[in-house]
């Protein structure tokens, strides 16, 4: 297959509507905020804009499809102009980002069930685009040979992150990528430490894989919830408009539906590929994204490299501290679950 022809059965999904912590951003009138992908941590370029950056890296424009929540529309439409409306999931409720994923991925597979799907987050922040760029080529030239038909990223960075998951995973004999047999959602710092010294990689939430496998996976979980779906889907792309999720859609849904992830390791088998070096942040929380706007705001760089000027860049968000609260966690349970955690990996 010539390498053109792979690109077009490339797809990608930026996820928009699960935006991470809000901030004040700058230009903003006073009290206002805003989600974090829309800031740009210094930069003119924000981290949504980034993120579609990435997919029309990956695979032609329209071949892009995007999720979003209708309420920041001021922020997202502008830079939307490229993704036909029948390719733009919007949601009127922050509960239905799973939904709209999924609603994406079973329209993929609509057109063709060996189309490739690589799932972004735009709520991240990557230091080096040209290694994270590298690194989702590699897995894509891989996936004829991953047995699972699906792999995300794992990152392995030298810095520790803040309110990051972690994935476990163990070597395998067949195939490439590495088999995840864990997650830890967020633990507490020392037991990430303890995580990262046993080789877990941070997950970044980017899943790659097979529209059939993707969507067959969904079909399994979610039975009910893809036939609402389709509903949403057809509509839209008889009609030529955005796939609307009403703020009550959300309702037909058995909560526990709702809350499980479908891309969610192990639960979804597939593959882990470490990368190194490119500076992830997945920005789950406020009290990450602080830390990144003050590491940046220490740090500038420029063409001889980097400059120390702590309070020389103006323009980075300052994030809501309402949602920056810490957790208080029982050690012994974060024992227990760290011990569990390991064992299942031996």
């Amino acid at each position: 297959m010539t390498a053109h022809l792979a690109k077009q059965r490339r797809w990608c999904i930026v996820v928009a509507d699960d935006h991470g912590p809000e901030c004040v951003q700058p230009g903003l009138s006073e009290g206002e905020l805003s989600p974090i992908i829309y800031s740009g941590f210094g930069e003119r370029t924000t981290l949504l804009q980034k993120a579609l950056i990435r997919a029309k890296s990956i695979t032609p424009a329209e071949q892009v499809l995007v999720t979003a929540i209708d309420e920041y529309r001021k922020y997202w439409e502008p830079h939307l102009w490229f993704v036909r409306p029948q390719d733009r999931f919007v949601s009127r409720t922050r509960s239905a980002t799973l939904l709209t994923s999924a609603a994406a991925v079973l329209a993929i597979a609509r057109d063709c069930a060996s189309n490739i799907v690589v799932v972004l987050p735009a709520h991240c922040f990557v230091a080096n685009e040209g290694v994270l760029s590298a690194a989702i080529e590699r897995v894509l030239a891989c996936m004829p040979g991953i047995p699972e038909g699906a792999a995300t990223l794992g990152m392995m960075d030298m810095e520790e992150g803040v309110d990051e998951d972690y994935l476990l995973a163990s070597r395998v004999d067949r195939g490439a990528g590495a088999v995840i047999e864990a997650r830890a959602h967020r633990p507490v710092s020392w037991v990430a430490k303890r995580l990262l010294q046993h080789d877990a990689m941070v997950a970044s939430g980017i899943v790659v894989g097979y529209a059939a496998v993707l969507a067959a996976h969904i079909q399994r979980h979610w039975s009910a919830l893809c036939v609402a779906l389709s509903r949403v889907i057809t509509a839209a792309s008889e009609a030529g408009t955005e796939n609307q999720f009403p703020s009550d859609f959300h309702r037909l849904i058995p909560r526990p539906v709702l809350r499980s992830s479908p891309w969610s390791p192990p639960t979804f088998p597939m593959r882990a590929f470490r990368v190194h070096g490119s500076g992830w942040r997945s920005l789950h929380s406020a009290r990450a994204a602080t830390k990144l706007s003050e590491g940046i705001r220490r740090t500038v760089r420029t063409p001889r490299g980097l400059m120390d000027t702590e309070g020389a860049v103006n323009d980075i968000p300052n994030v809501c501290p309402s949602h920056g609260a810490s957790i208080t966690a029982d050690p012994d349970l974060e024992d227990a679950i760290f011990a569990q955690l390991l064992g299942g990996t031996r």
